[in-house]
């Protein structure tokens, strides 16, 4: 299905739109940053909340994954705060889309475009319209 051209973009990119103040990843960091399930679900965490601790955020993320063996356990919450530390956070951080400070543990989205956060709730809300319908 070719997409509508009558439809108009919900968020306007324009010189404007991408203020100075903010920052601006480049397109290929942004988009490899989406390319992951984790990342995705990470950055529509911190675009709703700001901040969020590590273990926090650790928990989240395991409560997020279904498993069909039930319940995750400390193993499985292990990897996953291993798998942020070592891989997404580091990767998301050299992209500038967020700030981890290992000392206190706390991650927070950095100043974005509007633009951005929307990219970001668009990848969120797409990605459980397609589970729905599986």
């Amino acid at each position: 299905m070719a997409p509508s051209n009558d439809r108009p973009l919900q968020t306007p990119l324009d010189a404007e739109s991408l203020d100075s103040a903010a920052t601006r990843p480049p397109p290929d960091d942004l988009f490899r940053a989406l390319a992951n399930t984790k990342r995705r679900q990470l950055l529509a965490l911190l675009a709703a909340q700001e901040t969020i601790a590590l273990d926090d955020l650790t928990d989240i993320l395991v409560g997020m994954a279904t498993t069909t063996d039930g319940p995750a356990g400390p193993d499985e919450w292990a990897q996953v705060k291993i798998e942020l530390v070592h891989a997404h956070l580091p990767l998301l951080t050299e992209a500038s889309l967020v700030d981890y400070d290992e000392d206190s543990g706390e991650v927070r989205l950095t100043s974005l475009p509007d633009a951005v956060y929307g990219l970001f709730e668009f990848a969120d809300e797409y990605e459980r319209a397609v589970e729905n319908q599986q």
